[in-house]
């Protein structure tokens, strides 16, 4: 949806049909479609031939269930796939579904678990292409997306910069940038904030196959870049950018600087209409061609006022939904003997300036039984066969009362009907008839659309419930399916879980051990529950297990579970979760020696995705240990115990930044660092990390103390401008910080100093502290 027009390295203008949505499909669509003209990745086949066929038949079966809204039974067949095939490459968009899926129910912890997964993808020596590039794009973004839901924004950063930093040339950097944004919007970073929210839509790829195509009534967006721009702005002359249609309408945009090498962008809105010129709206109809042009005051050959122009085609990319009554709600259901209201919507459809029309299918059906099997201990492997029971065509009309009639949106209804027992239905009448159960099925083939003169099938699917019936009844609900009563069971465990927290918190030790008590009666049962458990809720009993015994101070039973677990699940990130969890309440209660060995038990699982928070609480505890024992020691070797533990401390912090540079807690590991270097008058060593604290971790939440630490190092090495520039840096970007105060006080001294005679080093300096 972009096209392009430069003069070498001078101008370019491009115009960008595409709504700039901020919602968690984002760029899907746009990565699909150039996914499809991507080359395939070479990745080797481990697994035999047979193996992937059948890995890659179990994927495709479980999307058209997803397609269905059968989401259970889907999610069973992802997860099979990554138990039975796990050397395959189809284990890599089975993740990425499960990952989706669960951050679609607001699942946080289990999306990023199996986002991970992905991470496989990227090896050190080799990015991953085509279709697999696409797959570890969308699932770091995804994990980004689910760190910012949890407001987890130390571990949304490195994700979404990684994006920004080593993808920057794709889709997926646009929403990054969003989330990056957001994140430091709700701290109230407000200028980091800025910067990256003005990245939003800075790149569009030209070779997309949907560049040359807009849709109607989305929001238009140009970007031009010429480095003359700058020069411009400063000698009072604005960038001029018109906006045309074949239709008649044009209209001028407006814009504001992205980048400070002379990128600029604007937008206006679309909506579908008769042109109405100068009125701040772009009117467009289907087909129409709009024309962006901008005056290039001076080109590279010396010419003057050179126009500069790209052109996009408007499409509409047509969807079918069922709605009530007023075409605006959503319908949940369909009712027998109700009518069914349908709404399409394709602007493609509106040729005349009259109401114009349409016609839909619509079709009733039911899933056919299988003879061997009852229906809910089939296998979720097993294909689903679905029987139409009738059928009825039907026309929907284009809404509106104004004239000209121009809105692209139709609708329609019929009449669904009850059958009758032993009845057939008549395929010819107007009436659809359905039973209890059935689905209703409204199908549009879209002949034009955002991706071009392709053809492109859109349904909507509507449960029948019955008749519509409103007197009150009683009944009695009893769990017997297993799958239901072992959710129910966790949903119980974990809130006697809640419980026993809030009165461990309030200090009602007694109380904490009852309610933990009930919560194990429920989780237990299900962990011993073998059959008909799905396996995220076996695993989400084992955790809720050990976290209840944790609640009730029984660590060795807490341990015990962990191991059981651990093997059971060799793959879980729980573990890992359950033994961080366990080192800090030792760490909470004193036990340094515990939670030093509880932490090494982290760093000693084969696959974990928490070593590098591991190596920075092993330093936290081997830290807190020889302040203790420094404390018990006589006078004179209390100094050089806490320093050796020091030591030992600072070995673990730098192997959490060297080796897992992604964790959340590498740029704390590399303050930490500094801090020791700082204590050991280790300038030039500090100077070193510091800078790379601020070039590889713009986002870390304590940069403010980072700069004041900074101004240290600076004034000591006698490097004054620095320090004068670093103070002002603190004070400017974190105006609120309690480290600003410290800075405006120590800043006066610092220009005197730089007023003073230079060639002489202090003595002493401004104190961090």
């Amino acid at each position: 949806m972009q096209t392009s027009i430069s003069r070498g390295r001078a101008a370019k203008l491009a115009g960008i049909g595409l709504a700039i949505a901020c919602a968690l499909a984002g760029p899907r669509a746009q990565a699909a479609r150039e996914r499809r003209e991507a080359p395939e990745g070479d990745t080797a086949a481990v697994a035999s031939g047979g193996a992937a066929m059948e890995a890659r038949r179990l994927f495709e079966r479980g999307m058209d269930l997803m397609r269905a809204k059968e989401a259970d039974r889907a999610v069973r067949i992802f997860e099979s796939i990554l138990e039975q095939y796990p050397n395959t490459v189809t284990v890599y968009p089975a993740s990425l579904e499960l990952g989706r899926h669960y951050l679609e129910i607001r699942d946080q912890a289990k999306a990023v678990s199996m986002l991970s997964k992905l991470k496989a993808l990227e090896k050190p020596d080799k990015k991953p292409t085509g279709e697999e590039r696409e797959w570890f794009l969308e699932a770091l973004y995804l994990a980004g997306v689910a760190h910012f839901q949890t407001r987890r924004f130390s571990e949304a950063f490195p994700v979404l910069r990684k994006i920004t930093s080593d993808y920057s040339g794709t889709v997926w950097a646009n929403q990054a940038y969003y989330y990056i944004g957001m994140c430091h919007f709700v701290q109230r970073n407000w200028s980091k904030a800025i910067d990256a929210l003005n990245m939003v839509g800075a790149f569009m790829d030209p070779e997309s196959a949907t560049a040359e195509y807009m849709e109607a009534g989305r929001r238009f967006y140009l970007r031009v870049e010429d480095r003359d721009i700058p020069i411009l702005l400063k000698l009072g002359k604005p960038t001029r950018i018109f906006v045309t249609t074949s239709r008649g309408d044009r209209e001028e945009v407006d814009s504001i600087p992205l980048t400070a090498d002379g990128t600029v962008i604007g937008s206006l809105p679309t909506a579908i209409g008769a042109p109405r010129p100068g009125d701040g709206t772009l009117q467009v109809v289907s087909g129409d061609e709009i024309l962006s042009t901008y005056l290039d005051d001076t080109t590279a050959e010396g010419v003057r006022e050179m126009a500069r122009t790209s052109t996009v085609t408007v499409v509409s990319s047509g969807a079918v939904a069922f709605k009530l009554g007023d075409y605006e709600s959503d319908a949940a259901a369909a009712y027998l003997g109700q009518p069914c209201f349908a709404l399409l919507h394709d602007a493609d459809l509106d040729v005349s300036d009259e109401s114009d029309k349409a016609q839909l299918t619509a079709i009733s059906r039911y899933k056919q039984e299988s003879e061997s099997e009852d229906v809910l201990t089939r296998p979720a492997e097993e294909e689903v066969i679905y029987v139409t029971r009738d059928q009825v065509r039907f026309e929907v009309h284009e809404l509106g009362t104004n004239a000209p009639l121009r809105t692209g949106r139709f609708g329609g209804k019929f009449k669904v009907g009850m059958l009758s027992s032993g009845e057939v239905p008549n395929q010819d009448d107007d009436i659809l008839s359905c039973e209890q159960g059935d689905e209703i099925v409204v199908t549009y083939v879209d002949t034009l659309n955002i991706e071009g003169p392709v053809a492109r099938t859109t349904s909507a699917t509507l449960p029948v419930l019955g008749q519509l019936d409103s007197r009150p009844r009683a009944s009695q609900d009893v769990v017997f399916d297993p799958v239901v009563r072992s959710k129910k069971n966790v949903v119980e465990a974990t809130a006697y879980l809640e419980l026993a927290r809030i009165f461990r918190s309030m200090g009602l030790v007694k109380g904490a051990g009852e309610k933990a008590l009930l919560g194990l009666e429920r989780s237990q049962e299900v962990v011993r529950m073998t059959e008909g458990v799905p396996p995220e809720v076996h695993q989400q009993a084992y955790k809720l297990t050990w976290e209840l015994h944790i609640a009730s101070d029984d660590f060795a039973n807490a341990m015990a579970v962990c191991k059981a677990f651990n093997q059971l699940y060799p793959d879980s990130p729980l573990v890992d979760e359950a033994l961080i969890g366990m080192g800090n309440i030792h760490m909470e209660n004193r036990k340094y020696a515990d939670a030093i060995s509880t932490y090494r038990q982290v760093l000693a699982l084969e696959i974990s995705q928490a070593k590098g928070e591991a190596h920075y609480r092993l330093g936290e505890a081997i830290e807190a240990a020889g302040e203790e024992a420094a404390k018990d020691a006589q006078k004179s070797g209390g100094k050089e115990t806490r320093n050796m533990a020091r030591a030992q401390a600072i070995q673990e912090y730098k192997l959490c930044a060297e080796r897992y540079p992604d964790s959340p807690f590498a740029p704390q590991a590399i303050a930490k660092v500094v801090d020791y270097y700082v204590d050991s008058q280790d300038f030039v060593q500090a100077g070193v990390l510091l800078d790379q604290v601020f070039t590889d971790y713009p986002d870390a939440p304590f940069l403010d103390s980072m700069y004041l630490k900074w101004t240290l190092v600076a004034y000591q090495s006698g490097d004054y401008s620095k320090a004068r520039d670093k103070c002002a840096q603190l004070i400017s970007e974190y105006p609120e910080s309690p480290y600003a105060a410290k800075a405006k006080e120590i800043l006066p001294r610092i220009q005197a100093k730089l007023a003073g005679a230079s060639g002489t080093a202090p003595s002493s300096g401004p104190s961090g502290e």
